[in-house]
């Protein structure tokens, strides 16, 4: 489960050291043993804490006012000038922890990429009316439904089934992934990359408690999943999970914790209704067999929506689920959104792009000593390498280009325009395929500038602006406009 603070952005469990702007952001928790809950409620976001490492500086400045913080934080006094620092060197793959993912179609397209899903793409899903739910590029391998969390009764029979791969959520704001991969594992005909099929081999035949810590102690699945944070998403999570255990402490200690114990499940909706923040979370609804399955990552087992026949779709035993719990949320003033997992139309234009990189790269291989083709061959903006970081805004990969046997620089200027087109081809099948769904996708490079975080880079410009008067100007001028 993901928590929303007033807006803020996405929150995990981390804190802050170290009150130097271009320091890095050391992570430190309670020696305290923690108990595992008995059952993954709203608390199993929290069953497994960050690592511990080394103790903070003895010249770390801390305020003497936040004595009161939980053990588990030590909180400098300038979080902000931390947060705002550049990155170090592979800082966000080392961290430890997990942040709130938004219901964006094209951030969840490039994880699926990166986690080395091939042949699918998220469509965002504006109704659930049989209509709307027929424009999806087949095959719909599955729906993500994110919801404004709040305490509810079982919509279906609760069950295990050994042919249904269910994970667990085992730590805070990776309910996203887990939703993804609980649709990914049980897809058929969804084309994995190497890791993913190796994961999904050994995960087989473990318990769903289990396959959770697994994904939550995989760096490669961690990273994808936070591959758009940025620095000062650090300071929110620290920031979000302090205000969670200052509220839970609080809770505690207060007469109504008794009161709670009569009936938690009346009292924890009341609880989540009242607070200052509202917690989101990402579910999963998927085929399998000829059951259509709820998987919640914070229940013990995968609920049965319902049985659909070999002529139907299966979003028909769903859609009136769905429709139910939409209607309600509506009257209620809650907010949900809908995401679907399934196949593009871009499967043609991305095999020949593969076809072109693959005969470029084999001439760059064969005629890379020839003085000739270095100086003829325009190697900047063209794709020509098996490891151009370019190729996963297209869903490729080293092992989908592998150079055969090929000819002679002519060839090269003859592929170098038929990429162009290629690319040009493709950006308007995707940029036609999101029309139809009522969306909007970015290009490639307005993804992967989503990827760059300038933060630190407009924090020192603007600090550099101050600090010459420049912004005092500026308003004095303002001032003096207003005031004629």
């Amino acid at each position: 489960m993901a928590q929303d603070q007033s807006g803020s952005s996405p929150s995990g469990e981390t804190a802050l050291e170290n009150g130097d702007a271009g320091a890095s952001l050391p992570l430190r928790r309670s020696g305290r043993a923690r108990k595992r809950p008995s059952t993954h409620s709203e608390d199993a976001d929290y069953e497994n804490g960050p690592p511990a490492t080394s103790p903070a500086s003895a010249d770390t400045r801390r305020n003497p006012k936040r004595r009161a913080a939980p053990d588990a934080f030590d909180v400098p006094d300038n979080l902000l000038e931390a947060s705002l620092g550049p990155w170090k060197e592979n800082e966000q793959a080392e961290w430890a922890n997990w942040i709130e993912l938004e219901s964006d179609p094209a951030f969840f397209t490039a994880i699926l990429g990166l986690l080395g899903v091939k042949g699918a793409r998220i469509e965002e899903v504006l109704s659930v009316d049989e209509d709307t739910l027929a424009t999806l590029p087949p095959p719909v391998h599955g729906l993500v439904f994110l919801y404004e969390y709040v305490a509810e009764e079982s919509v279906g029979a609760t069950e295990t089934s050994r042919d249904v791969w269910f994970a667990n959520q085992t730590t805070h704001n990776a309910c996203a992934t887990i939703a993804l991969l609980n649709i990914i594992m049980n897809a058929e005909g969804l084309s994995l990359g190497e890791k993913l099929r190796k994961f999904k081999q050994e995960s087989k035949d473990l318990a769903p408690p289990l396959r959770g810590h697994m994904i939550n102690n995989s760096t490669w699945i961690r990273t994808a999943h936070n591959s758009f944070a940025r620095r000062l998403d650090l300071l929110d999570a620290a920031l979000c999970l302090q205000n969670e255990v200052d509220k839970k402490k609080k809770r505690a200690k207060s007469a109504a914790a008794k009161q709670k114990k009569k009936n938690p499940k009346r009292e924890k909706a009341k609880a989540d209704k009242s607070g200052g923040s509202s917690a989101y979370h990402f579910i999963a609804f998927v085929p399998v067999g000829q059951q259509v399955w709820q998987l919640d990552g914070l229940t013990s087992t995968p609920v049965c929506i319902g049985e659909y026949e070999k002529d139907q779709p299966w979003t028909s035993v769903m859609r009136p689920v769905l429709q139910e719990r939409m209607m309600r949320y509506e009257t209620e003033r809650l907010s949900f959104s809908l995401l679907a997992l399934c196949g593009d139309n871009l499967a043609h234009a991305r095999q020949k792009l593969a076809a072109n990189i693959r005969s470029l790269a084999d001439l760059d291989a064969r005629f890379t000593t020839n003085p000739d083709w270095q100086s003829k061959t325009n190697r900047a903006t063209v794709i020509h390498s098996p490891t151009d970081p370019r190729l996963t805004a297209y869903q490729l990969d080293a092992d989908d280009i592998r150079a055969p046997a090929a000819a002679a620089l002519n060839l090269w200027t003859q592929l170098v325009t038929e990429q162009a087109r290629i690319l040009a081809e493709y950006d308007y099948e995707a940029k036609m395929g999101m029309s139809n769904s009522g969306g909007q996708e970015p290009t490639a490079a307005a993804l992967l500038g989503r990827t760059r975080d300038y933060t630190a880079a407009v924090h020192e410009w603007v600090g550099k602006l101050a600090g010459h008067g420049v912004l005092r100007r500026l308003r004095e001028k303002v001032q003096l406009g207003v005031a004629s």
